[in-house]
């Protein structure tokens, strides 16, 4: 388990001592954990799965704030030390192993080892910057930037900035799940992904997103990055018609 606590900076003894002190949770998909609005008195560390974090309207359309994906990652800070509950729903998109750690131990291991502290901060400041981010694309990018960014970040996360002949999983990227990540409604993912394998950029299977170059779909992303109007390999213009939501 000690392996598992990521924490940069922090020496093993701490890591050793909050590790007894977590209890561990195995979760099925589609399973909660907790909801928006619910007290927050736990810390969650990732040891194995998936798991979003989101909003819903009203009407149950989602907002996808951030997936947690890799080994080690904390959430839920931002709650724990300054909301005091939830401000946002997390739910398991796979099987999934959580350590749950309450607050009032972190807090106090944070007080006397300041690395934790550091690490805590650091952990929060990620998740902002994802935020800030997402903000920045949804009023300013269309849907289709939108969406080809999400397929870069996903390429380059599984395959590297030089990796070729990258396949993404069509079961973890869904395209009700692709909406809800780019702020988009699931025809307009569709159409998207239709016109980015048209250009090239994709090439889309009946499992698997196919991206031969990523550095295709990175013009594209850059181009867009800068208002002008990207185009395919071979100097055709995407549809004029496109919508940012």
């Amino acid at each position: 388990m000690t392996s598992l606590l990521s924490l940069r900076g922090v020496d093993a003894a701490t890591v050793r001592k909050l590790a007894s002190r977590c209890r561990t949770v195995s979760l099925r998909p589609a399973q909660g954990i907790f909801t928006e609005g619910d007290p927050c008195n736990h810390l969650y560390i990732l040891a194995a799965g998936r798991v979003k974090c989101y909003r819903a309207s009203p009407d149950g359309r989602e907002q996808i704030l951030k997936i947690f994906e890799r080994t080690g990652d904390i959430f839920c800070t931002t709650s724990a030390f300054s909301t005091g509950s939830h401000i946002v729903t997390a739910e398991t998109l796979s099987d999934a192993t959580l350590y749950v750690v309450d607050v009032e131990t972190m807090r106090r291991v944070a007080l006397e080892q300041p690395a934790v502290a550091l690490a805590l901060v650091t952990a929060a400041g990620d998740q902002m910057q994802s935020l800030v981010g997402l903000a920045e694309d949804l009023s300013l990018k269309t849907a289709t930037a939108r969406i080809a960014k999400l397929l870069l970040e996903r390429a380059r996360s599984e395959g590297g900035r030089t990796g070729k002949d990258i396949r993404l999983r069509r079961d973890r990227l869904r395209e009700e799940q692709i909406a809800a990540m780019v702020g988009a409604v699931r025809v307009h993912v569709s159409r998207s992904l239709k016109t980015l394998a048209g250009m090239g950029a994709i090439t889309l299977e009946r499992d698997v997103i196919r991206i031969s170059d990523p550095n295709v779909l990175a013009r594209f992303v850059e181009a867009t990055e800068f208002g002008e109007s990207p185009r395919s390999p071979r100097g055709q213009a995407p549809p004029a018609k496109r919508s940012r939501r």
